[in-house]
């Protein structure tokens, strides 16, 4: 694998009418092909999760500036793993790249014995809540908002993938437990969702 990748400039105009998005997004299962998904458009789906919008800072511990999903309290606390054949990657919204974790396929982690198909979908996007950067919150906070601030990142990739012409689903069934041990992942973080993306087949 590589240490760092550099992602093309995401393309943020243009595409489909968002009602018209809207209208055509859905949840796609088993039927993807195995061709690999273009830096370019992975550079797309990962801006439209999280990446850097604009440039004022807001209230967030370290914020660098707005991201594509709103967090609860401007936490900005839902990181984004990209999961390869070649191994797994953090993606850094403000120098749009990919950092290497480790040189491990974890997909299979992510499919279970009831979604096998998982593994061959090029790339799965793992999410990540950082309870570290959740202060101030209540006992409430934290147990609602690392699921929902998640599912707000993971729409914008079901709408950026319906514009494109992609596929993809959320999912939920996966063991998390040596998931968050092959990821490295440190006491405070939460694997909360998980969602493929691919061409249809």
């Amino acid at each position: 694998m590589e240490q760092t990748i550099q992602l093309p400039q995401p393309q943020t105009s243009g595409g489909t009418p968002l009602m018209d998005a809207i209208r055509q997004r859905r949840s796609t299962r088993e039927s993807y092909s195995a061709k690999d998904l273009p830096l370019q458009e992975l550079s797309n789906v990962l801006w439209a999760a999280v990446g850097m919008t604009r440039a004022q800072g807001g209230t967030g511990i370290g914020t660098t500036g707005c991201h594509a999903c709103p967090t609860a309290h401007n936490w900005q606390q839902i990181d984004v793993y990209v999961a390869r054949a070649d191994g797994l990657y953090l993606y850094d919204a403000v120098a749009n790249t990919l950092q290497g974790i480790v040189p491990d396929d974890v997909r299979p982690m992510l499919a279970g014995e009831h979604q096998p198909w998982i593994v061959d979908v090029p790339v799965s996007l793992v999410y990540v809540a950082d309870m570290a950067k959740m202060y101030g919150g209540g006992a409430g906070d934290f147990d609602v908002f690392r699921w929902t601030d998640s599912a707000v990142a993971a729409e914008n990739v079901y709408l950026y993938c319906a514009s494109a012409g992609l596929a993809t689903v959320l999912r939920a069934l996966f063991d998390r437990a040596p998931l968050f041990e092959a990821m490295r992942l440190e006491p405070g973080q939460v694997v909360t969702l998980s969602q493929v993306v691919g061409y249809p087949a």
